[in-house]
């Protein structure tokens, strides 16, 4: 599946529907093919012209990166000639803008806008392989030019070749943060500092900090592979003379038209910026880079009518899964960082297991071979998600971070509404998301509530509590409606009416 490939158009009706084509989407339609020998009729769709997701992001050809130990370049065209022999049909390009059960039988109807127009698709089983995006966490100057989240500054360098500036901070939290600060400074950036918010790092104390260690060792067996890899992004920075800053922050961008200095503070245990000018530093860059985590892209599975929780260790709304990786709908399962990140390893292990699953209830797969296959895959399950846990313990923010945003920060970057407006909102009534999204336009533009969602959830939650102390109800994320992406209007036209599956039968 090249750079190249050409949309293919794909029967009414199929049997899976996968949607994405990232590790996770890609290792569940392997999966799904060879358990039924191919006979199993499949479809992956994915939004960018090419398979691979962010993780397995493809350079296009006029742009040869320097080759290394560490880019997993080799273990990903192996797994793209695995999904280009499983004779999967190929939606590159599309987008599903809308879910719904399907009428003339039991599974799934999906609207999806594609280079040809829109398209409707039915099929009996669903896998949700959707990814993350970002964790956005607003603070004063967030929005200028200049201010990169980490994905974004790490696909612009991919498959662009391009730097997000040339005097760069960072500023973020995990293992993402490492990477991009050593793979900008390989590319000629010089980064000023790495700012590694993650205050649950330093230890107070050798016998708790042994105790700490002890306790944390058994989810790092294992990893040995990852390690090695940290520790070569941490020596390209030694090397370069960057400094490594454990528990700071960026807390404020400052610039006019674009981002001149960044602010950067100490952080306390529970992520709150400490006061007094030993605890900040001011630096002159032109460019900001910011990483805190992942949040799922739950979009379409709270549209499917999944159930869904606040996961407080991982800090975001996650869906609800039963055996083998089910959702509470039946006919879906859900795998990768789309349910709950844990990287791309932990995700390709879910699209194998959500891919024998669907096998298995579709009538492909006798159970007990699905169940010998699945015992195995779900014991090295089980040892990533003790090591996704423990990054989450670590990288977390606290909710001290989130207040970092002043009276007239902006949180809903596409509408412009200021934290203050999120406030006045709630203080005349407003109790939900979607009440103060009817009052303040807070969530209607581009992103659909993506990028600030979370920040407008967690600004409502405090300032429920500012007027009552008591009031501890969980605000739950804005009800999400189709379409859910951004269509143009000639795909809406008379003269692009969209094909019923009758009509297509």
């Amino acid at each position: 599946m090249s750079e190249q490939t050409a949309f293919h158009k794909p029967d009414t009706r199929v049997d899976l529907a996968i949607i994405g084509a990232g590790p996770a989407g890609l290792s569940a339609l392997v999966a799904a093919a060879q358990a039924s020998g191919r006979r199993m009729c499949i479809a992956i769709i994915d939004n960018h012209p090419q398979p691979g997701g962010q993780y397995y992001l493809q350079a296009p050809p006029t742009l040869q990166p320097a080759r290394s130990r560490f880019d997993h370049r080799a273990e990903a065209q192996a797994l793209f000639a695995q999904a280009e022999a499983s004779g999967a049909q190929r939606w590159l390009n599309s987008a599903v803008w809308s879910i719904t059960r399907a009428e003339s039988a039991s599974g799934w109807r999906l609207d999806v806008h594609t280079p040809d127009g829109l398209r409707v698709l039915e099929t009996r089983a669903v896998i949700l392989a959707v990814g993350a995006y970002d964790r956005p966490v607003p603070f004063p100057g967030w929005t200028l030019p200049g201010v990169w989240t980490a994905g974004a500054a790490q696909n612009l360098l991919k498959s662009q070749g391009v730097l997000p500036g040339r005097r760069v901070v960072v500023s973020g939290s995990g293992p993402l943060a490492l990477a991009v600060a050593a793979n900008l400074t390989q590319a000629g950036a010089q980064v000023l500092a790495l700012a590694h918010a993650s205050p649950r790092l330093i230890r107070r104390g050798l016998r708790r900090g042994l105790r700490r260690g002890l306790r944390r060792l058994p989810a790092l067996w294992g990893q040995w592979a990852r390690l090695r890899e940290g520790y070569h992004y941490w020596h390209i920075l030694r090397h370069a003379g960057t400094p490594i800053w454990s528990g700071w922050a960026a807390i404020a961008a400052h610039g006019a038209d674009t981002v001149q200095a960044v602010e950067v503070a100490r952080l306390g245990q529970d992520w709150r910026p400490l006061s007094g000018a030993a605890n900040r530093r001011t630096l002159e860059a032109d460019a900001l880079v910011v990483g805190y985590g992942f949040t799922p892209a739950i979009q379409l599975s709270r549209l499917m009518g999944c159930q869904h929780v606040f996961d407080a260790h991982a800090g975001c709304t996650t869906p609800v899964r039963g055996p083998d990786l089910a959702a509470s709908q039946p006919g879906v399962w859900i795998a990768g960082d789309g349910a709950r990140p844990g990287g791309a390893v932990l995700a390709q292990l879910e699209g194998q297991i959500a891919g024998l699953a669907a096998a298995r209830d579709l009538g492909y797969l006798d159970p007990a071979a699905a169940e010998t296959h699945l015992g195995r895959l779900r014991r090295g399950l089980r040892r990533e998600q003790h090591f996704a846990d423990l990054l989450n313990a670590l990288f977390t923010p606290g909710d001290g971070f989130y207040t970092l945003a002043q009276a007239g920060t902006i949180l809903c970057r596409c509408e412009d509404v200021r934290l203050d407006e999120i406030v006045g909102a709630v203080q005349a009534g407003a109790r939900t998301v979607n009440e103060v999204k009817g009052l303040t336009r807070a969530g209607m533009g581009f992103c659909q509530g993506r990028m600030c969602g979370d920040a407008v959830a967690r600004a409502i939650e405090a300032a429920r509590r500012a007027i009552d102390p008591a009031d501890c109800e969980p605000v739950q994320p804005a009800t999400p409606r189709a379409p859910l992406w951004p269509l143009p209007l000639d795909a809406l036209s008379a003269t692009q009416e969209v094909a019923s599956p009758a009509d297509q039968a």
